[in-house]
């Protein structure tokens, strides 16, 4: 008997009953997959997971260059990082590699009101929380920054009608409000004289 026959992860010598090698998918290790449900076996056909590509296995060495571009993987479970020059794109470890352009993407929808101002999933207005604005509340208005995400602030007078924020001419975000916001004891944002109402 050679010690390769007593080995049980040995490839020349296949275990059903063996465990496959860390690291190694079923298909490599020679060990068959199972079937819980039905109690059948069968044989693992499937293309290498992502992170078996990327030989991950711990968090020693977190990021990894493959197929021209940077990954970032905090483990074998947890999703693989792609950073793109635009995006951030997350693709499922157990999974085979499937480009971003070629695979499903999530749409995102905003939701608002009638008069602009974005809603929650209770459909509820957005408001920035303890800022105001001459004693008017604050609200996240469906107008984005050209080339960001960032919302622009709004508040409505007496008729309804929106104001936007500015400093020197250019319309305030939302996360410019919330740091004002911060600097103030009661939220009011007028103390600040470059704050103006368009």
């Amino acid at each position: 008997m050679s010690p390769a026959d007593e080995d049980p992860n040995s490839v020349n010598q296949p275990n059903p009953n063996a465990a496959p090698r860390a690291g190694v998918p079923p298909s490599v290790s020679g060990a068959p997959a199972s079937d819980t449900a039905g109690g059948v076996t069968e044989e693992f056909t499937e293309s290498l997971s992502f992170v078996d590509e990327l030989d991950v296995r711990d968090l020693k060495r977190p990021l990894r260059d493959s197929r021209g571009r940077q990954f970032s993987a905090a483990g074998r479970s947890t999703p693989v990082a792609e950073f793109t020059e635009d995006f951030l794109v997350l693709h499922p470890p157990q999974m085979p590699f499937q480009d971003a352009d070629d695979g499903p993407s999530e749409e995102i929808v905003l939701m608002m009101d009638a008069t602009g101002v974005l809603v929650d999933e209770l459909g509820d207005r957005k408001k920035i929380s303890g800022a105001k604005y001459n004693g008017q509340a604050l609200f996240f208005f469906w107008e984005q920054k050209p080339g960001t995400l960032k919302h622009y602030a709004v508040f409505f007078d007496a008729e309804q009608k929106h104001h936007y924020l500015t400093v020197e001419g250019e319309r305030v975000t939302t996360d410019v409000i919330f740091k004002l916001r911060n600097m103030t004891h009661d939220g009011e944002l007028t103390r600040f004289k470059e704050l103006l109402a368009d």
